[in-house]
């Protein structure tokens, strides 16, 4: 944890408070760890969906306050994941709004993603009808004040998703796609406090209030009904397409961590891992000229969620800087990595399932 300063741990605004109303103070060890889990893929779930799974970052477990049993977990962004904060240029404004009270407007401000075109983007997503005026310029958000608002988003979502009724919920589209993985963890949270007899109410806040009666556990202990259609991974898409680099990861260890990113033959933002072995060869032996914008041609494999493309991973780099590097991997070779998979054009040759 020492990457993290001590005035971290006393900011509130990042502490996610699970308050039991217990008779004694204290609560079953089992409620404990199913419930500070369900909080984590509650977090995770929303990582996933707002940040494509990038972020990286630490649930820890404060100290509980006396006279009372109240579960602290803060979130933590460490400031190597700045470069990540912003969102996925897909996800529904009225998500956001719905679950924070803030539009994504402003969250963009304080996470530091704003310039006036981009200001410009995201209130025209919102309000199409509103005036044609250009936002004004915002200055540079530092590292850590954008970790901080992050901290703050995830933290209020992840309430949110437990203390809203399961029709608002519903209201905002979380029953559909990833976000379905939340519900499910908040399924369990109430679960675990069903299970355990000792605990009459429940609140997120450090104080006497507890929104949530024993009698609304069952009802939001039970878990969406998920689509036949998402019981299974959907099939790897598979295309050969140029790719322009924005952002490297050249430590091929952290990608999971810190994807590439650039932008595809349409010009939109993708986030991409790279499997070559023998790119990486070539990378530790410094045989790649590098530029300062490079150009990737890729055979890419990539799942459709949503109309998204997810999950890219680069199987083979044919081409770097206009330099040839290799051939496409053969059909079977590509069917030994991925299993079923079907073939798809290129966006330089056709539209591909990157346009729907």
């Amino acid at each position: 944890m020492s990457e993290f300063s001590s005035w971290e741990f006393d900011d509130l605004t990042n502490t996610l408070f699970v308050h039991f109303d217990v008779e004694e103070h204290h609560i079953k060890l089992d409620t404990f760890i199913r419930t500070a889990d369900s909080a984590r893929r509650i977090l995770s779930s929303l990582d996933q969906a707002l940040f494509d799974g990038r972020l990286k970052y630490e649930l820890v477990v404060l100290p509980p306050e006396e006279g009372s049993f109240l579960q602290c977990l803060k979130v933590l962004i460490p400031l190597a994941a700045a470069t990540v904060l912003f969102f996925d240029s897909d996800t529904p404004a009225a998500f956001i709004e719905g679950l924070t009270g803030k539009p994504p407007s402003e969250w963009g401000k304080e996470l530091g993603q704003v310039t006036a075109s981009g200001l410009k983007e995201v209130y025209s997503a919102e309000d199409e009808d509103a005036p044609d005026e250009e936002p004004p310029e915002t200055p540079p958000i530092s590292d850590e004040k954008a970790c901080r608002a992050g901290e703050r988003l995830l933290t209020a979502m992840t309430r949110a998703v437990l203390e809203l009724e399961n029709e608002q919920l519903r209201r905002l589209g979380m029953e559909d796609g990833e976000l379905v993985e939340a519900l499910e963890a908040r399924a369990d949270f109430y679960a675990a406090c069903y299970n355990d007899h000792d605990v009459k109410r429940i609140g997120f806040t450090a104080g006497d209030e507890f929104p949530i009666p024993r009698n609304s556990f069952a009802s939001r202990a039970q878990p969406p009904a998920r689509k036949k259609d998402e019981e299974e991974p959907p099939e790897w898409s598979v295309a050969v397409e140029n790719i322009s680099v924005s952002s490297p990861n050249w430590v091929e260890e952290d990608q999971r961590t810190r994807q590439w990113k650039g932008k595809d033959a349409n010009r939109r933002d993708c986030y991409f891992v790279i499997e070559d072995a023998e790119f990486w060869r070539l990378v530790k032996k410094q045989d790649l000229h590098v530029e300062v914008w490079d150009t990737l041609k890729v055979q890419w494999a990539y799942r459709l969620v949503d109309g998204k493309a997810k999950q890219r991973r680069v199987l083979r780099v044919l081409e770097f800087n206009g330099s040839k590097l290799a051939n496409p991997l053969s059909p079977d070779a590509v069917n030994a990595i991925l299993g079923s998979h079907k073939p798809t054009a290129g966006a330089s040759a056709a539209p591909t399932l990157f346009d729907l």
